[in-house]
């Protein structure tokens, strides 16, 4: 099970090539159709400062009085996901604003966008190659496949944020340490890895989990001392490359490093609509995760990767690799079980889906062997895989408002009283185009719910601009002569709703998928307004 597929050993590598190719179209040649989610300014600002400071003093960037004043108000997560969306966010900028026009934000998140589309490709590439490697070439394939059509998923490669650099640098981890315990020479293969580690240690806070795992794998592969000195010396070199990599770190360690391990812990709860109830994050009942990775994936791929993991459960002797992966899965989901914050849908676990894609390959290659013997049979069974595409491309570009036929859709998650969107990315270019035709000059608008100071500001639009509006935040409802409001139901405060049902205002234009209305505009009877 774990020798090359026929035809070479550079197979796997050309179909991951080409598997990433394919990932990168799709995902640049959508990248505009998301809204401004509340996240991305506030990871693409920082990484645009931290360019900016390194071209304008160079070496003197590591000076205190730098690192103090450029990662004070940033250090809840590491750096290294905000460098990349800086460096896209300023190598992009020039190009954007000759296609699309000047930012007036100047965050250029468009452009930053362009840095996890591509880690998205790298990522969909690795675990093709990785699972055509294993298990052959229709595994490769349809674990290509299953992640780029998983829709929460691939609308997570959209947005300017850290979840896609995680799932990559994680995956690139697990799979690197996993070859490099196997390999002829394992510690220096498991010192290389172990950089790779330290990147995604660069990322998230997640990435922290990863000992355990490989630490059991090395026990299992290699005899326990030389399992117990290789992941010693990867785990050294790991946090080695992290320190490295995160100046602010460097001074008063002590502090800073308690302060980094309290982020997840010592802050103000996020409210979370489940089954019709507001709960804060640390209350979610503990089927919260389990019940969003049942139904944030199309029906017909979880039937593959359940036959992947029977598949691996009986080839565990000879192939322990989906145990591996199914660990890896089930440390996250037992993990956001307990009273760890956990919200927004499947965000905070994303990175278990790259495994699960790969158990859908393995399951995908079994029915392959099985019925795939007839034309007919190989037919039927590329349709069904290319069927899974609908959930994708019917949500697009609302895939994180995506939920499968084990709830009914999205109209069931409403009659439910589930989430039906919660980073504000229905808030898009159709809808905000609408308002900069219909507003007239100087009129409040106000974006609602808004979940930070300037939210509404990061959200106005070059049109609005023009038109003499800038987008003011929820405090703004009251007197607002419009209102953008995307329904996240546990953030919409009683003012909110008061304005939007005393009968006073029109609904102009709305966003939906399935029927249910993900965003509205609103506009309210007022006195007109000079134009300034």
């Amino acid at each position: 099970m774990t020798s090359a597929p026929p035809g070479g050993p550079t197979t796997h590598r050309r179909l991951g090539l080409s598997a990433g190719l394919v990932a990168a179209f799709l995902t640049l040649a959508t990248l505009r159709g998301p809204g401004l989610t509340i996240d991305e300014p506030l990871d693409v600002r920082p990484g645009r400062d931290y360019v900016a400071l390194l071209a304008r003093v160079g070496l003197r960037f590591f000076e205190r009085g730098n690192v103090d004043a450029l990662f004070r108000d940033n250090a809840e997560h590491p750096p290294l996901g905000r460098w990349l969306l800086g460096l896209a966010s300023k190598a992009f900028q020039p190009f954007e604003a000759w296609i699309f026009g000047p930012d007036p934000t100047g965050l250029y998140v468009l452009s930053g966008r362009i840095a996890p589309a591509l880690a998205f490709a790298v990522l969909v590439g690795l675990i093709a190659a990785e699972a055509a490697r294993r298990w052959g070439g229709p595994a490769g394939v349809a674990s290509a496949w299953a992640l780029v059509v998983m829709p929460r998923v691939f609308a997570h490669a959209h947005l300017a944020a850290l979840d896609t650099f995680l799932c990559l640098f994680w995956t690139l981890a697990l799979l690197a340490a996993a070859r490099a315990v196997d390999a002829r020479r394992p510690a220096l293969a498991m010192l290389a890895a172990g950089a790779l580690w330290g990147l995604a240690l660069l990322v998230k806070i997640h990435a922290w989990f990863l000992p355990p795992l490989v630490l059991a794998w090395a026990l299992l592969r290699l005899r326990p001392a030389k399992a117990i000195g290789v992941v010693a010396a990867w785990f050294m070199v790991g946090v080695g490359v992290f320190l490295a990599g995160w100046p602010w770190l460097w001074y008063d360690g002590f502090a800073r490093w308690a302060a980094y391990w309290g982020t997840g812990v010592h802050r103000t709860s996020i409210h979370v609509r489940y089954f019709g109830a507001d709960w804060d994050d640390t209350a979610l009942p503990w089927h919260y995760p389990w019940f969003y990775f049942a139904v944030t994936v199309p029906v017909l791929l979880h039937a593959l990767g359940a036959a992947g993991l029977v598949r691996g459960w009986r080839g565990r002797r000879d192939d322990p690799f989906p145990g591996l992966l199914a660990a890896s899965i089930l440390l996250f989901l037992l993990l956001f079980s307990t009273h760890v914050p956990v919200y927004d849908g499947e965000r905070l676990f994303l990175l278990v889906f790259p495994a699960w894609a790969m158990l859908i390959g393995l399951g995908f290659s079994r029915a392959w062997t099985r019925w795939g013997g007839s034309r007919a049979a190989r037919g039927g069974l590329v349709g069904l895989m290319l069927c899974q595409a609908f959930g994708t491309i019917s949500m697009h570009p609302f895939g994180l408002s995506y939920y499968n036929l084990l709830v009914g859709g999205l109209p069931g998650a409403e009659r439910l009283g589930l989430e039906l969107t919660y980073w504000g990315d229905a808030v898009d270019r159709v809808l905000l185009d609408e308002l900069a035709r219909q507003v007239r000059p100087g009129e409040v608008v106000a974006l609602a719910p808004t979940l930070y100071p300037g939210q509404g500001v990061a959200t106005t639009t070059a049109p609005l601009v023009r038109r003499d509006v800038v987008i003011q935040d929820e405090s703004a409802v009251s007197k607002a002569d419009w209102v953008l409001y995307f329904r996240r139901q546990a953030y919409t405060g009683a003012a909110v709703r008061e304005r939007l049902a005393d009968g006073a205002g029109r609904l102009v234009a709305s966003r939906s998928r399935q029927g249910v209305r993900l965003s509205e505009l609103w506009r309210f009877a007022g006195p007109a307004r000079a134009s300034p």
